[in-house]
């Protein structure tokens, strides 16, 4: 059973924009980029794009204008000439607030309640009006089960320049993560991929998608470069002897 996140009140009714879980979470300050560690009681960590994007359920695209339009904070990181945007615990509850409803309301209206939940990340519930009741707990709880299948996933996965060069692979075995997340994308039943690889269980299967939707592979996927062309024609000759 459920509760509304955020409550419209006016002419003596009420109306929920979305729905959210009864849970919620204690909070510290972020320390370092997020490679999965949640516990009991939430670790606070920092968050790449593509795991904001997974958690919220809002595109990379999305998550990135969200950022860039309602001043959510991020933490900018250089290395090796590129720049990597991380998303502190408390921004990316601003970007689940904005996934569930919020982004209906005016960019004014947006960045003073994430002024405000950022003020303050581990309040219940924000009241930015009479109007406008925001239930900050029920975002922090829907968030949490997502959050603890990340940090699962992330410790299924090893990547250790000994085993494979370095491809991510489950631990404790030399399977590629990506081969069997594509499996699962192409539509391979879980127990046809278990057949496959008796040395993993439903749930590391499970968790390959999670952690290839988190951990984008970099550059173009490789293609046959024949794929979908047709012959430009044909031409008869006979085969050269070969000596």
């Amino acid at each position: 059973m459920g509760f509304p996140i955020l409550t419209l009140w006016g002419h003596g009714q009420s109306k929920s924009l979305f729905l959210q879980p009864r849970h919620s979470h204690l909070m510290r300050k972020p320390t370092r980029p997020y490679t999965g560690y949640i516990n009991s009681i939430m670790h606070a960590a920092d968050f790449t794009v593509a795991e904001a994007s997974w958690v919220t359920g809002l595109s990379v695209k999305a998550v990135n204008k969200a950022i860039e339009d309602a001043a959510v904070p991020i933490r900018i990181v250089r290395a090796g000439g590129v720049r990597r945007r991380y998303v502190p615990y408390a921004s990316l509850l601003c970007l689940q607030l904005h996934a569930e409803g919020l982004k209906r309301l005016p960019l004014r209206m947006r960045r003073e309640v994430f002024r405000r939940v950022l003020s303050e990340p581990q309040q219940k519930q924000l009241k930015y009006t009479d109007a406008l009741i925001i239930d900050v707990g029920g975002a922090r709880g829907k968030m949490s089960s997502k959050l603890q299948n990340l940090e699962k996933a992330s410790g299924t996965v090893q990547s250790d320049p000994e085993i494979m060069a370095g491809t991510p692979v489950f631990r404790g075995t030399r399977i590629p993560v990506y081969l069997v997340a594509d499996m699962i994308e192409q539509g391979t039943p879980i127990d046809e991929i278990l057949e496959g690889y008796p040395a993993l269980t439903r749930e590391m299967v499970e968790f390959a998608s999670i952690y290839a939707s988190t951990h984008p592979r970099r550059g173009r996927p490789p293609i046959q470069p024949w794929s979908g062309n047709k012959p430009v024609g044909r031409k008869k000759g006979k085969l050269r002897r070969v000596a």
